[in-house]
């Protein structure tokens, strides 16, 4: 069998001890070692920057230097190769803290025979090979295998870094589909998942091999193109990647029609960090739709000035978390029958200094595009949790209802943070509810359903909020981590106060509900009569304005006092 060479770094300062490993690894049987010897720290430094190596034998200790030092210079440098340390010394203390600092194996030298030494070189090769390949899958979109907004990121940081110092230009564009939403409504997902394969092969195909193209969720993509010359010619390549991008694609049997829209930011022109040209190409792409389907649009000054009068906004929703400006009003979730409240939902409201109260629908969407949804996102969460804590000390048997967004889902400390809160309220098993829309669970992706899983094995529930308004499926419902659903206003209450909009909907909602075992409750009930009529058809659990608006937690607790909800009207 022919064995492969591989290249090693011998960081070594005793010779006896370099030319025992040099034996050694001569009688490997599965592997050729091509070694490279170096005797003192100094010259480790300046191998591990100058060459490549698979691997890296380091002694311990090495000229009044250990291999901790030796960790701290490779993270500087971004070593990517695998350390095996090697010691004379006293191992029993050492192991441990060698593998937390980077190492793949450590072996003393008194243990030391061929046989080891090769099997821990290749092993520590194929442990390395096996954890970049897992970080590379982390950094890619599964559907369509191109990168996701992480690697994009990382490649659009080193490409400003490099038209810096070339003092050249780039363009980071935002591309989505029109219209995708009806694919995905009236052909089914998966024909939605093969458009959107596609769609990333025919944007590949249309940029050169130096740019760059991502998938950072939903129907949205990312493109990096690199030595951008003028406008005219970066004009040019919009325009030849919306064509390739629109021609008429037959998938599944069907023909589509495929139109897409791009909004385009240039460094340096309208920013210097990769946060700042992704936002002004986000806003490029909003105001280009606006325009009507199948256009690009470059960010330009009048852009810049709504972008300015967002930054005040974005200041003001700043200033209001650090001065607690925003409190949170609860709806109440009533029993049909009993009219009892069982449970509330929390509703975020923001109160200026004025006394005056914003809506969530005037600023959720701008915290969402400054990313601050998290921050907002957390700050409810801790107050509902702490509100709740404080009626089940008073006796009230209540569920608390928390809106999350799908940024504030995928943040990566989200999952903790919630876990945390459990634990810090001590909150009852089903007493806290997340609620989240239909396309959240469609878009958030492996990673958001596993963490849902993770946080209702603990106890907590998870509610579809506005269900039949989005991406309605059977085969999501069977599959998702879902406990309830929320029927939405739309069918209940949007025509007539005095019957329900849809009561052909509600009633298949109910039955399917109760096939599959989940909770209910329906939104936007206005009068007794679409109560009943709901509470006929099988539904126990409503919320709306004929029980009560949302309320401030005083108010909340007077109706509990009183252990009814009040009729409005």
């Amino acid at each position: 069998m022919e064995k492969n060479t591989l290249s090693v770094l011998v960081i070594e300062d005793d010779p006896e001890d370099y030319i025992l490993l040099r034996t050694y690894l001569s009688r490997a049987t599965r592997s050729e070692f091509e070694l490279h010897h170096v005797s003192s720290f100094e010259a480790a430094l300046q191998a591990l920057i100058e060459g490549h190596y698979d691997v890296i034998l380091a002694d311990y200790f090495l000229n009044g230097h250990t291999a901790a030092d030796l960790f701290k210079h490779v993270k500087l440098i971004g070593l990517e190769s695998p350390i095996v340390v090697l010691t004379g010394g006293d191992a029993s203390e050492l192991d441990d803290v060698l593998m937390q600092l980077g190492a793949s194996d450590f072996i003393p030298k008194d243990e030391l025979t061929a046989g080891l030494l090769e099997r821990s070189i290749r092993h520590a090769i194929e442990r390395k090979r096996a954890e970049q390949q897992i970080s590379q899958l982390i950094k890619r979109d599964p559907l369509t295998g191109l990168g996701n907004r992480l690697i994009f990121e990382e490649h659009a940081e080193l490409a400003i870094a490099r038209a810096k110092r070339n003092k050249s230009r780039l363009a980071i564009v935002f591309l989505d589909l029109d219209r995708f939403k009806n694919v995905n409504d009236t052909l089914g997902h998966h024909v939605g998942d093969l458009l959107l394969t596609l769609v990333g092969k025919r944007i590949q195909g249309a940029i050169r091999k130096s740019d760059f193209v991502a998938r950072i969720g939903g129907d949205e993509f990312t493109l990096l193109l690199d030595n951008v010359t003028d406008i005219d010619s970066l004009n040019n390549v919009a325009e030849k990647v919306l064509a390739e991008t629109m021609r008429p694609a037959a998938l599944d049997g069907k023909h589509l029609e495929v139109s897409a829209s791009m909004g385009i930011a240039v460094y340096p022109d309208q920013g210097g960090t990769v946060s700042e040209l992704m936002r002004k190409a986000d806003m490029a792409l909003y105001e280009c739709k606006k325009l009507g389907a199948a256009h690009h649009l470059v960010f330009t000054e009048g852009l810049q000035a709504r972008l300015q009068r967002e930054t005040r906004v974005e200041n003001g929703l700043q200033q209001a978390l650090r001065n607690n400006e925003f409190e949170l009003h609860y709806q109440p979730i009533v029993d049909l029958e009993s009219r009892e409240i069982v449970g509330v939902e929390a509703l975020v409201r923001w109160r200026l200094s004025t006394g005056e109260l914003i809506m969530p629908n005037e600023f959720i969407g701008e915290a969402a595009r400054v990313g601050l949804t998290a921050q907002l996102g957390e700050w409810v969460l801790e107050e509902a949790c702490s509100q709740l804590r404080e009626w089940l000390d008073l006796g009230y048997d209540l569920t608390m209802s928390v809106n999350i967004s799908p940024r504030h889902l995928r943040h990566v400390e989200f999952e903790q943070k919630v876990i945390d809160l459990l634990a810090q309220y001590d909150l009852p098993l089903g007493s806290l509810i997340l609620e989240l829309t239909e396309e959240v669970f469609v878009d958030s992706g492996v990673a958001s359903f596993y963490s849902l899983n993770a946080l209702r094995n603990l106890g907590v529930k998870i509610a579809i909020d506005d269900f039949g308004t989005g991406y309605s499926s059977m085969r999501y419902l069977k599959t998702l981590p879902i406990d309830r659903i929320k029927i939405d206003r739309c069918f209940v209450s949007e025509d007539n106060v005095e019957q329900l909009s849809d009561p052909m909907i509600t009633q298949a909602i109910i039955f399917l509900c109760s096939g599959l075992h989940f909770d209910l409750v329906a939104e936007g009930i206005e009068s007794e009569a679409q109560a009943k009529h709901l509470y006929q058809q099988g539904c126990r659990k409503g919320q709306g304005y004929w029980f009560s608006k949302p309320l401030m937690k005083q108010d909340i607790n007077a109706l509990l006092a009183k252990k009814e909800a009040s009729v409005a009207g």
